[in-house]
């Protein structure tokens, strides 16, 4: 029983750290930026929060990005990295 245990936890472990630490990509246009709040918005509605350093200003409502994020616990997607959609 106790060696069922070690593996479960084991096992549960892992699959938290693994979805935690998921990164994951968005494509689609701007449809709204707010500087002040550092978030951006896709046309699906998703909102990405841009990271501290990040120029909003350099962002265009219209323009095609690919964001890639990691998607909180908390519904919240932080932005790591926003570039021009190819």
């Amino acid at each position: 029983m106790r060696k069922l245990m070690i593996a479960a936890s084991a096992a549960a472990m892992l699959a938290a750290s693994t979805v935690s630490g998921w990164a994951a990509e968005a494509k689609g246009a701007i449809t709204a930026i707010d500087p002040a709040a550092g978030t951006v918005t896709l046309a699906d509605g998703t909102v990405f929060k841009l990271p501290a350093e990040f120029d909003a200003a350099s962002l265009q409502v219209g323009q095609e990005v690919t964001i890639t994020y990691e998607a909180g616990t908390d519904g919240t997607n932080a932005a790591s990295a926003v570039t021009p959609a190819m």
